[in-house]
């Protein structure tokens, strides 16, 4: 039986699968089949259906009232309510372990740590947190990768995480040939070269690490390691701030089109309530007007003699028996008999013109370019080609705050090309402010 394909035997080191704390998007429901609309389609038997209990108008009216009524300035203060950014991302300083603070409240009530606990709070705190471990990093075999009994010093486990592999062989062949060329130099090689790597640990690799990175100008500072700033949880709130940036930049832009959306469509209503006022003055001025040339109905009846004597002095079928025509009530006629509107109605008149061939040409201006910004629904999404927004939006809400100012502070903080690099056997010395995540 072949080997070839058979799956190597060990761990597996391959990185575990992104999985995304955001909720996954329901999908999209699909349209309701449309009902019947002719009565000769209608198949069921509704004979014997009870009839169902009839529900309110006024109760329809006020479930459908947020979704119709008009846009209100509270609602483009919410779209622009920003006043959550930077909560959210404050990360408080990681204290010390809550077993070596009972640790010491028994030492000082008790006067030392209590049988029980003192051999499992050893355990987890083996030594000093400054404090590196003494073996040879020579001695480090395979079957060390499994645990993390040994690791080497933080500065020197952040260089090596930062290593990118060589994808060209020609790099390589010239790296190997710089080693071989520096294998001829004096105290490279011998007993003496063979002496000092056997005396070289852990601590004394950390010190030549972090002298070597400070000649070539790569560590301004000497980073101190000896406080955690991370554990677990605090990872998985990173982690999880980094996707709430992602989703705060993203509304944060959806908002902003929606709030510019929503400011128009209220100074189009400001309009239309302009022009309903208008339109009701010249109504009120139109029929005061009305009113006041209309005939008046008499209180008492003519009796049929006066009308027998009007006939008689043959008034009948003239021009004085007819009523005034209701269109020219208001309008009194001037000397060539033509109908005279009040200056009064003329300037009302005048002021809805302008008002609707300025005011109103702009929105019909902003609706032919953009459909559905003023009125209506628009034709597409309002949010193509959004993000450009986001990227910009991501770039202004607030970042990790940094420990150095070298060009390997990414590295040692533990990011690498954006990535997050970061080992749990060394970590960042924590600042006494707090820190945003």
């Amino acid at each position: 039986m072949s080997t070839a394909f058979t799956k190597p035997a060990g761990p597996d080191f391959a990185l575990p699968p992104a999985v995304s704390l955001l909720p996954q998007r329901p999908p999209v429901a699909p349209r309701p089949a449309p009902g019947p609309s002719k009565p000769t389609e209608v198949q069921e038997d509704f004979s014997k259906s009870k009839q169902p209990n009839q529900v309110l108008v006024t109760t329809f009216y006020t479930s459908i009232e947020p979704w119709l009524r008009p846009i209100k300035e509270e609602d483009i203060g919410f779209l622009q309510y920003t006043g959550d950014e930077v909560e959210p991302f404050i990360m408080p300083k990681l204290g010390r372990h809550y077993s070596q603070v009972w640790e010491e409240e028994d030492t000082a009530m008790y006067g030392g740590p209590l049988p029980g606990t003192a051999a499992s709070r050893a355990n987890a705190h083996p030594g000093p947190p400054g404090a590196l471990p003494k073996w040879e990093p020579s001695t480090l075999g395979d079957t060390d990768l499994l645990t993390e009994e040994r690791g080497h010093g933080p500065l020197t486990e952040r260089v090596v995480s930062a290593l990118i592999p060589m994808q060209d062989a020609t790099e390589w062949k010239g790296v190997k040939a710089a080693e071989e060329a520096m294998e001829g130099r004096p105290g490279t090689n011998g007993a003496a070269a063979a002496a000092a790597r056997d005396k070289l640990n852990v601590a004394d690799l950390e010190d030549r690490m972090r002298n070597v990175m400070r000649f070539h100008g790569l560590l301004d500072e000497i980073p101190d390691y000896s406080e955690a700033v991370d554990d677990p949880i605090a990872t998985a709130l990173r982690h999880a701030q980094r996707e709430l940036r992602t989703v705060l930049a993203t509304n944060k832009a959806r908002r902003a089109r929606l709030a510019a959306i929503a400011e128009d469509r209220l100074a189009y209503q400001e309009y239309v309530d302009g022009r309903d006022a208008l339109d009701k003055n010249i109504t009120t001025l139109y029929s005061k007007l009305q009113k006041k040339d209309g005939p008046k109905a008499n209180k008492k009846k003519k009796q049929k003699g006066d009308a027998l004597h009007g006939s008689a002095n043959g008034t009948i079928g003239g021009t004085a028996s007819l009523p005034p025509c209701p269109a020219a009530l208001g309008l009194n006629p001037d000397e060539h008999n033509q109908l005279h509107v009040p200056e009064q109605l003329q300037e009302l008149v005048r002021t809805r013109r302008n008002w609707v061939d300025v005011i109103g040409g702009v929105f019909e201006e902003k609706e032919r370019e953009h459909p559905g910004r003023i009125w209506g629904f628009p034709q597409e999404s309002i949010y193509a080609g959004i993000e450009d927004e986001i990227q910009e939006n991501l770039a202004r809400l607030p970042q990790t705050r940094p420990m150095a100012s070298s060009s390997l502070t990414a590295a040692a903080n533990g990011r690498v090309d954006g990535a997050d690099t970061r080992t749990t056997k060394g970590k960042g010395r924590a600042g006494d402010e707090m820190e945003l995540g």
